[in-house]
């Protein structure tokens, strides 16, 4: 074990996506990580933005908070300055040390809040993150707080999160069985003499700091981890059958593939013929490079091929906003009219909770003025990500003149459509994946939701208007070539209907 283990490590193991492998690589192989200072920059200053505003919030109510103060890294310093504060009744103690009997692990919860109440202090640990059931690392995290705390203190500390919008929750964190589990599975992984087998997917590598060292060659080996619709089970039970690469699986008889189980959360589960089949179909296409219309599409209601106007609808959200936890900052419509080309709308949220609620009734406003003009027309969104966050922003701020119900009953998901209605042959079905397939050329190198947030980020903290200026015009041309892209797959959908 190493001589001083600290919660944040768990993070390595399940952000952005749940990986063993990332664990063994970030310990070994570093040097083959992509650069991702700009996005961890931009996590520390906005969770810094949270924990100052809670902490301001904190000494309003109950006084200046004790910090302990140590040199850099000699956290026995830290852990004894604390122990001073414990001792003399301090009502919140910021950014605490605490080691445990061992001096194995480490603790440093953000705040240690007095309960004048039980004599006892609290865990309270500030978050980005709003959907806590999403983030099993920070169980573990706050777990490994609570036993810590638990050593020094002779007593198991209550445990609440202020998340993302600024709430703050009672927290159930792991318990001392599951957090030791995962401890040693950590170290486990770290020490190993090679790296642990972990199938690929499109969602779970694209955001990784390894994607080039894993997934790219995965695409290359034409890896059945590669296939949609083989689920990560499936690849594990193919893999110990020796079948690796999915012209393997072409050749593979259907009704033995409906009948193999693998595992599925903590069961065994048959793939079933429903899903055999799909996959089936999935390799054939892949292996010819012919796309297979399964069932005619359906385009949205009162919609033929080539009726127009349509408004094609994408969104961009930051994620990680430290006033509202997410926050949608550009609106993107791009009308495709009867005559003439397609035209972008776009509407960009200002900075703080009254630029998100004014960019919200902006862009209701944009939409009614569509819908008197062209009555009620489709607005086509890939996915479900677009009706997800309208939904959302009814509860946040309302819909006082009932536009945004319009919104929703017009909204129509051509993702569901292209998944329901065709086999395509590529590795996923997401817009970038499926853009690349018909021929959409961008105009940027760079591109994508994460480099989106990042240079929202910079376009926020830019030190000049014309610099701001100049960055929002790069988020601009990504939004638009998202709508103009999802324009031209639409166009060739259209084609499968005539």
């Amino acid at each position: 074990m190493p001589s001083l283990f600290s919660g944040s490590a768990f993070y390595d193991l399940y952000q952005p996506s749940q990986c063993p492998k990332r664990v063994w690589m970030l310990a070994n192989q570093p040097d083959l990580a992509a650069d991702d200072s700009a996005f961890r920059d931009l996590l520390f200053r906005r969770g810094r933005e949270l924990e100052l505003r809670h902490l301001a919030e904190l000494e309003a109510e109950l006084g200046p908070a004790a910090r302990p103060v140590y040199p850099m890294g000699y956290f026995a310093a830290g852990h004894r300055e604390t122990l001073s504060a414990v001792g003399n009744n301090a009502p919140v103690i910021y950014q605490a040390v605490l080691l445990d009997d061992t001096n194995r692990f480490l603790a440093i919860p953000d705040f240690l809040v007095l309960n004048p109440a039980t004599g006892r202090y609290v865990i309270r640990d500030v978050k980005l993150a709003v959907n806590l059931d999403d983030h099993p690392e920070i169980r573990l995290q706050l777990g490994l707080y609570q036993a810590v705390m638990e050593a020094v203190l002779r007593y198991s500390p209550e445990v609440e999160v202020v998340t993302g919008d600024g709430a703050v929750t009672p927290f159930a964190p792991a318990g001392r069985e599951e957090l030791l589990a995962a401890v040693n599975r950590f170290n486990e992984l770290r020490t190993a003499a090679e790296s642990p087998y972990e199938p690929v997917g499109w969602s779970k590598c694209n955001p990784c700091v390894f994607r080039a060292s894993c997934w790219d060659p995965a695409v290359a080996q034409r890896d059945v981890a590669t296939v949609p619709h083989v689920d990560q089970g499936l690849c594990r039970k193919l893999r110990d059958l020796g079948i690796c690469e999915f012209g393997q699986l072409h050749e593979f008889n259907e009704d033995d593939l409906a009948g193999l189980s693998r595992p599925w959360g903590r069961k065994q589960q048959r793939v079933g013929p429903v899903r055999a089949g799909k996959i089936k179909r999935q390799v054939d296409v892949l292996v010819t490079g012919n796309v297979m219309v399964e069932s005619r599409p359906a385009l949205p209601p009162g919609c033929a091929p080539g009726t127009r106007p349509v408004v094609i609808f994408d969104i961009e959200n930051d994620v990680f906003d430290p006033e509202l936890g997410v926050k949608v900052y550009l609106w993107g419509c791009l009308l495709a009219p009867p005559d003439g080309p397609p035209k972008p709308h776009l509407v960009v949220a200002g900075p703080g909770a009254e630029g998100d609620r004014q960019g919200w009734f902006d862009f209701l406003d944009l939409a009614e003025r569509l819908f008197s003009e062209y009555a009620d027309l489709p607005l086509i969104h890939y996915s479900a990500h677009e009706k997800t966050w309208v939904k959302n922003y009814v509860e946040r701020y309302g819909d006082p003149r009932g536009v945004a119900d319009r919104v929703q009953k017009n909204l129509w998901d051509m993702y569901a459509c292209i998944q329901n209605s065709l086999f395509i042959p590529a590795p996923s079905y997401g817009l970038k994946s499926v853009e690349s397939l018909v021929g959409f050329k961008r105009s940027q190198e760079e591109f994508g939701g994460l480099w989106s947030i990042i240079t929202y980020d910079r376009y926020l903290n830019a030190a000049a208007e014309s610099d701001a200026q100049a960055i929002l015009d790069e988020i601009l041309t990504y939004n638009t070539e998202d709508l103009l892209a999802s324009l031209v797959v639409y166009e060739w959908l259209e084609a499968f209907c005539r």
